[in-house]
């Protein structure tokens, strides 16, 4: 197995293995297709965390908050509509820069409306370094509209 990254504190202290109560050696790198899990699971979690209407203005302003955790998705987007799905995107690609680090020059595509229209198929397209050396990788996710 090769040394992809450093694993991520918040991975570190998940305990995979609860039938250990102490494993022996702790896991401080992770593999290239851990790292690519990895990356696809905080992805989900963030484009699938709404910000609240409440805080917009403050999140514009104040960007590096925890209220700014998550993308903005109002009523007022349509799918239909070419330039409000590349205003998404582009929302989507701004997020992606303020949270998750691990990404250079992520790109946001919507690829479909999911067959019960309250959910979109995107991809994101970024360079990961891997092993010292820049990677392009894809995460296609369906992100919940709703």
């Amino acid at each position: 197995m090769t040394n992809a990254a450093i694993t991520p504190l918040f991975e570190k202290l998940i305990d995979e293995d609860t039938d250990v109560p102490f494993e022996k050696k702790p896991k401080r790198f992770s593999s290239p297709e851990e790292l690519q899990a990895s990356i696809l699971a905080d992805l989900s979690r963030l484009l699938n965390t709404r910000v609240a209407i409440f805080w917009q203005d403050y999140v514009e302003k104040n960007s590096a908050i925890p209220f700014a955790y998550g993308i903005n998705m109002t009523g007022a987007l349509s799918a239909d509509n070419v330039f409000d799905l590349q205003e998404l995107e582009s929302r989507i690609d701004a997020v992606i820069a303020r949270f998750e680090p691990r990404l250079i020059n992520a790109k946001c595509s919507i690829l479909s409306i999911g067959s019960d229209h309250a959910s979109l198929c995107i991809n994101v397209d970024a360079t990961v370094i891997i092993e010292n050396r820049r990677t392009l990788l894809s995460f296609p996710m369906v992100l919940d509209a709703a």
